[in-house]
């Protein structure tokens, strides 16, 4: 499969969107995932290099190459799992236009739209959703930066007017995320890394016996910023995983 996260505007979450969610969700399937990043300037994909998730970034400067570029990219073989992180700004609008032109949009399987709350946000995916929604390939929009999804409606009250009949999936803040740039992994990684655990589990005991309360509260806090990562794939990252799953099963008939 070939999922494409995208979004004209930066900081809008797309590389946390494409790592921690869609690439993400093929390891969850015990599938083997690649994860490229079309941009000149961040670089994120050097941020996670413990993961099993491969990363590697792709330089489109001014578009010169970008027909090639894609080739290169979505022709692979039919058994690799593809997630194609793109930058903001020029480099979407180089994206999208050489998708158009080479019409390799045809071998996406899924667009996924990130955007935070706000009303800018609403303004940059909108313009995205216009620039993709000729392609007749399914959308999802990401929802990030949720402060309580009890409260998602009121957060995000201009999406759910723009678009009532969306489908969405959410990301919320968590300390996870920081745990997760800081180890090189993913969060679904690191929810699962008993080895870790252990580890901290044997240093928090040296602590208590060392009487070292900065020791003790920095392990006590590490363990249960993990404990939480298994919280947050259970009730974040497993549902993003269905509304994936889901989506892309229906195709562009839902």
């Amino acid at each position: 499969m070939t999922i494409t996260v995208v979004n004209t505007k930066g900081g809008a979450s797309k590389s946390t969107v494409a790592f921690q969610v869609a690439a993400a969700s093929f390891l969850a399937k015990k599938q083997e995932v690649q994860l490229i990043e079309f941009d000149d300037e961040n670089k994120d994909s050097e941020t996670f290099s413990n993961s099993k998730i491969k990363s590697s970034q792709v330089e489109i400067g001014d578009g010169t190459d970008v027909d090639e570029v894609l080739k290169d990219t979505i022709l692979v073989p039919k058994d690799k799992n593809i997630v194609i992180d793109v930058g903001g700004n020029k480099t979407t609008t180089i994206i999208i236009e050489g998708l158009k032109k080479t019409r390799l949009y045809r071998k996406i399987d899924l667009f996924i739209i990130p955007m935070s709350g706000g009303y800018q946000d609403l303004k940059n995916a909108e313009k995205t959703y216009e620039m993709i929604k000729g392609f007749d390939v399914p959308v999802i929009f990401a929802l990030s930066r949720v402060r309580n999804p009890k409260r998602l409606q009121f957060q995000y009250g201009d999406f759910f007017r723009a678009f009532p009949k969306a489908e969405y999936l959410i990301l919320t803040e968590s300390d996870v995320v920081d745990l997760s740039r800081r180890n090189g992994k993913s969060i679904y990684e690191i929810a699962f890394d008993e080895a870790e655990k252990r580890a901290l589990e044997e240093m928090l005991d040296d602590a208590f016996d060392d009487d070292d309360n900065r020791r003790i509260a920095q392990f006590s806090t590490l363990l249960q910023i993990y404990d939480e990562s298994e919280a947050y794939v259970e009730k974040i990252l497993s549902p993003a995983f269905e509304v994936i799953e889901q989506r892309i099963a229906n195709g562009c008939q839902a």
